[in-house]
């Protein structure tokens, strides 16, 4: 299977053909991809804290993810997107 790279519009695009679920917060806000304003899919954050763990710097993380190194250090940091889903409900759009 060809392993495809998406960025900007293709992401956003493949991410909207799929059926999804939508997580929120104990405040009732959208978390998570399912924001959004979410710029990074949860398993892109994922790989990222992965390649974190395993000796990757900030900047070739930002260079690989298309973002700034400070959204990398607040992620890494958990600071950012770190919040648990108080409820998961099916998006029916």
């Amino acid at each position: 299977m060809n392993s495809v790279v998406l960025s900007g519009k293709l992401r956003v695009q493949a991410r909207a053909s799929r059926r999804r679920l939508v997580k929120y917060d104990e405040r009732g806000y959208r978390i998570g991809e399912s924001n959004p304003a979410a710029i990074l899919t949860d398993r892109d954050v994922e790989l990222m804290l992965e390649l974190r763990a395993e000796g990757m710097s900030y900047a070739q993380l930002a260079e690989k993810f298309e973002c700034s190194i400070h959204t990398v250090e607040s992620i890494c940091q958990f600071r950012r997107r770190s919040v648990t889903p108080a409820r998961i409900v099916e998006d029916r759009s």
